[in-house]
Formats: structure tokens, C-alpha cells, sequence
């Protein structure tokens, strides 16, 4: 009785695959684009045309900032390194040097202490 019930239940299984619609059954959300009829702009190549009202550039247009204007913001963030450098190279350098140098032994002021009488 199992085996009769398991053949019932493969047929049924088989006849409802055959009931579906196979690859989806439709097409995509949007319709094709008609083949190109005549030759092709320049710069037809820019332009992301996936079929929908508004086609965009492939490339991004960033237009927040003018060109002068970004030219200005990278004057004034490479002028700023251009200071740090002048400066770290014009100030003193023995004073960002936390250790005595090799020369120096012993402190100008105290080396006349220090001498023995011969």
C-alpha cells in the first residue's frame, strides 16, 4: 500500500512541474531598445542608456564645486603642508631633540668645576 502511494504521489509531483511556466515566462521589466538605425555619436559611449525615460552619463558630474573653487581648496590644503615643512625646517632643530647630543659631555657652565689642578 506504501508503494502505491508513493507512485500516486510522484505523478503528482510530475504533473504539477509540467504546469509551471517554464524560464520565467515573461520578459524583463523593461522593453528592448530598438537596434541603432543610422551611425552612432561621439560620444554615445558617455551616455548609460539602460532604456528607461532618463539615460545618465556613465561618468559621475560632480557640479557642487566650481572648478576655480576646488582649484582654491587644493591651494589652501598644499599650502598648508608647504607651512608645516618651512616651519619644521626653519625652527630650531636641538630643540625637538629629546636626548643630549654626543658632543656634549659636560655643560659649559659646570666644565670649569670639574678641572683638576695640575
Amino acid at each position: 500500500m506504501a508503494r502505491g502511494g508513493l507512485a500516486a504521489l510522484a505523478r503528482r509531483a510530475a504533473n504539477s512541474q509540467q504546469a509551471l511556466v517554464k524560464r520565467g515566462g515573461g520578459g524583463g521589466p523593461l522593453a528592448k531598445p530598438l537596434p541603432p538605425s543610422q551611425a552612432l555619436m561621439e560620444e554615445d559611449e558617455l551616455i548609460w542608456d539602460d532604456g528607461t525615460a532618463n539615460p545618465e552619463p556613465c561618468l559621475d558630474q560632480f557640479t557642487l564645486v566650481s572648478k576655480y573653487g576646488a582649484l582654491g581648496w587644493l591651494a589652501g590644503g598644499l599650502s598648508i603642508f608647504v607651512g608645516l615643512g618651512s616651519w619644521a625646517a626653519w625652527s630650531a632643530p636641538e630643540k625637538r631633540v629629546p636626548w643630549a647630543q654626543k658632543d656634549v659631555v659636560v655643560p659649559p657652565e659646570v666644565a670649569d668645576f670639574n678641572v683638576r689642578p695640575s
